[in-house]
């Protein structure tokens, strides 16, 4: 009887899980939608930014799940001091045009590493009192503004990966990053440090965003 029971809680479980994921997916074809109506005319203005953010609000579980929250944590860092700068608007746009283009993806593995898959998939962070060093291409914005988000929260941004580094972000657009030199340069040294026992967490950005948002920090 008992396993008739279990075997209905797992069967239960699937359908539930399965439903959710169709669900998130229209969900994130939604926001494609949205971010695809206000870039229509390549352009940002504040009311659209201020449109988004409410959007995002009023669609709490696209805001708490990749992409989505890497676009709501950009949004809520734009408008955090109540001036939208142009600096911080085409931050914002290549953001958007990011994701419509389809150039955003899981953070991937390089190939040419010595370890399949040097990019934790799930760890818990902390940013204040920690140092973050960011390497790659981000949806966020530059590495200056990621630098700065990192600050605003009580963290400490390293310029190049070391020993006592907390943790490493890689930056989750697709481009050909993974073949700059540089990135694979921080990358390769974050594991040698591993391997020496440092306790540098390699994360990507859809970890690190998470922990952006109002309700994370």
């Amino acid at each position: 009887m008992q396993n008739a029971e279990s075997q209905d809680a797992r069967g239960d479980t699937k359908k539930t899980g399965a439903t959710d994921a169709r669900l998130l997916g229209r969900s994130c074809e939604a926001l494609w939608g949205i971010c695809s109506g206000i870039m229509a005319d390549k352009k940002l203005s504040d009311e659209e930014i201020r449109f988004l953010d409410q959007w995002l609000r009023d669609n709490k579980e696209i805001a708490a799940a990749w992409p989505g929250d890497v676009v709501y944590a950009r949004v809520q860092e734009v408008l955090a001091d109540g001036v939208i700068t142009e600096d911080e608007r085409n931050h914002l746009k290549e953001t958007l045009t990011g994701l419509i283009d389809g150039t955003l993806r899981d953070t991937p593995a390089r190939p040419e590493m010595p370890t399949a898959e040097p990019v934790e998939k799930t760890v818990a962070i902390e940013i204040p009192g920690r140092s973050f060093c960011f390497t790659g291409t981000f949806l966020f914005g530059t590495q200056a503004a990621c630098e700065r988000a990192v600050s605003r929260r009580g963290g400490t941004p390293l310029p190049e990966v070391q020993p006592e580094l907390d943790y490493l972000v890689v930056g989750a657009m697709a481009s050909e990053s993974w073949a700059d030199m540089d990135f694979a340069r921080n990358v390769q040294q974050a594991i040698d440090y591993q391997k020496q026992g440092s306790d540098i967490a390699i994360i990507g950005e859809e970890i690190w965003t998470k922990h952006l948002r109002p309700d994370a920090v």
